[in-house]
C-alpha cells in the first residue's frame, strides 16, 4: 500500500500529530508512505504575516522545519511542492491572473472549482475579516497570490499523485486553500483517503472520510509527537488501541496491514 500525505503547517496543526502517528503505524508495517511537502516556494498563505513588506526568507522556516520533523521521526520520504511546478506553469498562471479585472476576481475559476471559495478562509484568516469588505490595493494582491498558490498546489498534486499512485491519502487542515487544492485532486484521482481536522470545541480529532464524509473522533491531541519513540511497540496502550480503531474505521485494519 502507498500512502500520500499532506501536511502543510506540520505539528503546528494539532491534527498533524495524529496523522504522523498513524503514517508511521504503517510504514512500520508495510506501507510506503511520502509526504508533499510545502517547502515555501509558495506565493502567498494564509499564515503570512501582516506587513506590507509581505514575506521574508524565513517566514517559512518554521512550518517547513516541522512537516520535516513529523516526516524523520516516522522515516517518510518527501517531496517538495516547487519540484513538481515547472517555470513555465508559473508563468501561465500568473499571466493569466494578471489579466482578470479586480472586479471579476472573485468569479475567477480554475479546473471547474471557484477560486474564492477555495481561498475564502485563508484570505479571511490571514487579514482577519468577516467577509463583505471593501478589499485594499495590498488585500487585492495577496487575493491574487493565494489564488496563484492555490493553482501551484493543483498543478504539484496532480503530479505528485499521478507518480506515487497512492491508494491512501491523509491530510491536515481542511480549511487551508493548499489544502483545498490537494484535496480537489485526490478526490479526482478517486483514490482512498481521511481528512483530519481539530475541533477546538470539544477539543477532540476528527477523522473525515473522504469518500462517504463519516466521521470518527478521538480525545487524543498528540502534540510533541516527534518526543515519542517511533516503534509502535512502545507506545502505550491506549495510543495504539486509538490507532487501530481509526484504521479499523478506514477500512485499513492491523491485520489487512501488517
Amino acid at each position: 500500500m502507498r500512502l500520500a500525505l499532506f501536511t502543510p503547517y506540520g505539528a503546528m496543526q494539532r491534527e498533524a500529530g495524529m496523522v504522523a502517528l498513524l503514517a508511521n503505524y504503517l510504514q512500520k508495517s508495510g506501507a510506503e508512505a511520502v509526504q508533499l511537502r510545502c517547502d515555501g516556494a509558495q506565493r502567498a498563505c494564509a499564515r503570512d504575516a501582516l506587513s506590507a513588506g509581505g514575506r521574508t526568507p524565513f517566514t517559512c522556516s518554521p512550518c517547513i522545519a516541522e512537516q520535516s520533523a513529523l516526516a524523520q521521526w516516522g522515516g517518510i520520504k518527501a517531496k517538495g511542492i516547487s519540484s513538481f511546478v515547472a517555470a513555465e506553469d508559473v508563468e501561465r498562471i500568473t499571466a493569466w491572473l494578471d489579466s482578470v479585472p479586480g472586479d471579476q476576481l472573485f468569479r475567477s475559476e480554475f479546473r471547474g472549482a471557484s477560486l474564492w471559495d477555495a481561498c475564502r478562509h485563508s484570505f479571511l484568516f490571514r487579514w482577519q475579516l468577516a467577509g463583505g469588505e471593501e478589499l485594499s490595493a495590498l488585500q487585492q494582491e495577496n487575493l491574487r497570490g493565494l489564488f496563484i498558490s492555490y493553482m501551484h498546489v493543483r498543478i504539484a498534486a496532480e503530479r505528485f499523485i499521478a507518480a506515487m499512485k497512492p491508494s491512501l491519502h491523509f491530510v491536515a487542515g481542511p480549511d487551508d486553500a493548499a489544502v483545498q487544492a490537494y484535496l480537489a485532486e485526490a478526490k479526482a484521482a478517486g483514490a482512498e483517503g481521511a481528512m483530519f481536522s481539530f475541533n477546538s470545541d470539544d477539543e477532540t480529532v476528527v477523522v473525515e472520510q473522504l469518500a462517504s464524509a463519516q466521521r470518527y473522533e478521538t480525545r487524543l491531541v498528540l502534540e510533541g509527537v516527534a518526543s515519542m519513540r517511533s516503534d509502535p511497540r512502545t507506545w502505550a496502550p491506549e495510543v495504539t488501541a486509538v490507532v487501530h480503531e481509526i484504521l479499523s474505521f478506514l477500512g485499513y485494519a492491523p491485520d489487512r496491514v501488517i
